[in-house]
């Protein structure tokens, strides 16, 4: 049985992993073979380096950041972060992502900043939001001197700071209720079970959409940005291969957003098969190994 420390940064570094895998052959259409991208190589349409991190890991941290300890969250950091990151001037940045951070340096309330038009239900949010599993359901968000009580009061929050869509808030609860049960030791059905349990209550469409995934073969796997197709090509590489690397390989061989469903497929396995399960010769090259194991050794977990 792994530790909670093992499962906490087999998450982080398996989103950072997945995410720098698929990076060089985003929008690209899918391989001839599940296995012909199989290394950290760089490149792509932006020129990523070896193990460079794209938008998932980068905002993947400014969430993790603002994780105080299991029972309290910051919005105050969140923004801050994720405004610092967008002044930054990333290389590659989601229209929906931008669009919100932007309302949010205007000041809107932080639940009016995501769009939520139909033509905006990206995955955004679903690839940054892995680290508030670590929280518990009793968690207090604060910001700017207002409390919200409750894990799911701050999960839809942050979804909706960028991305308003229903979809986006559900898939986001159904991977925190997923990975929560791989946090407790679960098996992969009880995973599973927990992902449409938290679908049942609130979206038909993805339980639909869930229920799929056993009888998908590799060929016929949706890894497009819409945030339902990458929550369940992510669950899909996880229940349906042993082992971690397999696992991110075929994900991300299907091209389209291949370093989302990479990153989020690497939370996944990651926090359920532990560190050791990540190849050597991808981690050493991971631009954030070494801050993220920090954080996971600063205790507030």
């Amino acid at each position: 049985m792994l530790e909670s420390k093992d499962r906490i940064l087999g998450m982080l570094w398996g989103l950072h992993a997945g995410d720098s895998l698929g990076a060089p052959i985003e929008f690209l259409p899918p391989s001839k073979v599940w296995n012909a991208h199989t290394e950290m190589t760089g490149g792509g349409s932006f020129r990523w380096k070896v193990g460079e991190a794209t938008d998932d890991t980068d905002l993947m941290l400014c969430v993790l950041r603002a994780i105080e300890s299991p029972k309290k969250f910051s919005f105050d950091i969140l923004k801050k972060e994720m405004l610092k990151w967008l002044d930054s001037k990333p290389p590659d940045i989601g229209t929906t992502t931008i669009r919100g951070l932007v309302n949010l340096k205007s000041g809107l309330p932080l639940r009016e900043c995501g769009y939520v038009d139909n033509k905006f239900q990206g995955n955004g949010s679903l690839m940054r939001v892995a680290p508030l599993c670590l929280l518990e359901e009793s968690v207090v968000g604060s910001y700017q001197g207002g409390l919200m009580l409750g894990l799911n009061d701050v999960i839809e929050t942050q979804t909706k700071m960028t991305h308003g869509h229903h979809y986006c808030v559900e898939s986001d609860k159904v991977l925190i209720a997923a990975l929560k049960a791989i946090m407790r030791g679960g098996s992969k059905s009880s995973v599973f079970q927990a992902a449409q349990h938290e679908a049942l209550k609130s979206s038909p469409y993805i339980l639909e959409r869930l229920l799929q995934i056993p009888v998908t073969p590799w060929e016929n796997l949706k890894t497009s940005g819409f945030c339902v197709d990458t929550l369940c090509a992510a669950l899909w590489a996880f229940l349906k291969i042993d082992n971690l690397e397999d696992a991110l390989v075929a994900v991300v061989n299907r091209g389209d957003d291949s370093d989302s469903c990479g990153a989020v497929a690497g939370a996944l396995c990651g926090a359920y098969y532990g560190p050791q399960a990540i190849p050597e010769r991808w981690l050493s090259v991971l631009e954030f190994r070494d801050e993220i194991k920090q954080i996971c050794l600063a205790g507030r977990f």
